[in-house]
């Protein structure tokens, strides 16, 4: 009576998978993540350099129905990323397709595993169809959990509702994907943009995470969030005293303040010391003088290591 199920059931084999990440701590393998955020935060600059971060150990299926080609023409995608072996572009200017067209065409390949090794991102949502009504933005989303099935990492990029502070349309999105992030556009140095992700769904160990992405070549670099939500003055601050303590181990505190422009009593610059302490710089203490030394570098360790 039930014979036409015995292929269909899971096996106690199906659960061997364990989770892996294309991107330590964010972007989980075989499942969908979303990230949310107003206009202009930079989205897509996360999403390029995640493409290209990504392609040389998966398949890159970048639907961009978004972004005007002229604007790709300015940021340079053709050279920084179109150029990359096993990066596929769909931009709505060439593709024959509308984006739900496009949507329906990799679902009807969606069996087995079609799509494993393989990272679709959605630039953006909205463009596949009515995201505001439940019946057919859950519609969009089961197709978008087919690929998934048939071996796909989908990455979602949406925008955000009025106040920022949610993702825009129904409640079915939330409930199809697997994880979800907030992301916020934070101060960073000439050349780069960085951001901060909050999560807020998980079904897999996502963290909160910061990274930058350099324009002049879409390198991705994890960095520490708490310094990622600085303001320009104290990431500068930090920079300078960095420098000066490299040039100088040992330098004391009274010193270091004078090379940073600050008397000895500045309280703010003072406190922006001790707010180091650990992170950046370590001080030791000896008959009442301070020293500094710098800390091992927390960034230096690259965000686009795959966990396989």
């Amino acid at each position: 009576m039930f014979d036409f199920l015995l292929s269909q059931a899971l096996r106690p084999s199906d659960f061997e998978r364990q989770t892996e990440f294309l991107i330590p701590g964010f972007l989980a393998k075989n499942m969908i993540t979303l990230v949310y955020a107003d206009g202009g935060m930079g989205k897509s600059w996360l999403a390029f350099a995640v493409a290209k971060a990504c392609s040389g150990y998966q398949k890159v299926i970048y639907l961009d129905y978004d972004n005007p080609l002229n604007v790709l023409k300015d940021r340079g995608v053709q050279e920084k990323l179109i150029s990359n072996r096993n990066i596929y572009y769909v931009q709505r200017s060439k593709s024959v397709m509308s984006a739900p067209e496009m949507l329906d065409a990799l679902d009807a390949k969606a069996s087995g595993t079609t799509y494993a090794n393989t990272l679709i991102l959605v630039d953006s949502l909205r463009n596949f169809g009515d995201v505001m009504h439940d019946a057919r933005a859950m519609a969009i989303m089961d197709k978008f959990m087919n690929l998934r099935e048939a071996g796909a990492t989908i990455l979602i990029l949406s925008h955000a509702n009025k106040d920022g502070k949610n993702y825009q349309g129904s409640n079915n999105i939330r409930n199809s994907v697997d994880n979800m992030y907030r992301l916020k556009k934070v101060d960073a140095a000439p050349g780069e943009i960085a951001f901060v992700l909050t999560p807020t769904k998980e079904r897999a160990a996502i963290t909160e995470c910061a990274f930058s992405v350099r324009t002049a070549n879409l390198q991705l670099q994890g960095i520490d969030v708490e310094t990622a939500r600085l303001n320009a003055d104290e990431l500068d601050f930090i920079s300078q005293a960095k420098a000066a303590i490299a040039d100088q181990p040992g330098i004391n505190k009274k010193a270091l303040l004078e090379q940073l422009g600050y008397e000895q009593d500045d309280k703010t610059a003072r406190n922006k010391l001790d707010a180091g302490e650990g992170k950046h710089w370590q001080s030791s203490k000896v008959k009442g003088v301070y020293t500094y030394q710098l800390m091992p570098d927390p960034t230096a360790t690259s965000a686009t290591s795959p966990a396989h």
